[in-house]
């Protein structure tokens, strides 16, 4: 790939070698993710909603409230982003320090 701009050196060699941990990674978090909203949806109660089943209250037999829905997945997802954003450092730092023989 000698010569090689990047996007295509990223398709042809990158690309194919993280696909399979990516699928594996996203096939995992689906399956959590349901777990926990169907043990959600089942063992909490009016007062105790988890995230997901409070946004799901947003779906109604007149539609889907929209501005409602996005403004409580932003906030949902707002701590997790910050909280990755604050630990980037050490994160990369202990990914590169992995990969040191």
């Amino acid at each position: 790939l000698d010569g090689a701009s990047t996007w295509r050196s990223v398709r042809e060699v990158i690309l194919p070698l993280v696909s399979p941990g990516i699928a594996a990674t996203a096939l995992i978090c689906v399956i959590f993710a349901w777990n926990e909203f169907f043990f959600a949806v089942s063992l909490t109660a009016v007062q105790a909603q988890t995230m997901p089943v409070y946004m799901v209250g947003f779906i109604a037999g007149q539609g889907l409230y929209w501005a409602k829905l996005c403004a409580a997945a932003t906030m949902a997802a707002l701590p997790v982003i910050l909280a990755g954003w604050l630990a980037q450092n050490k994160l990369v730092r202990g990914l590169s320090f992995g990969a040191i023989k």
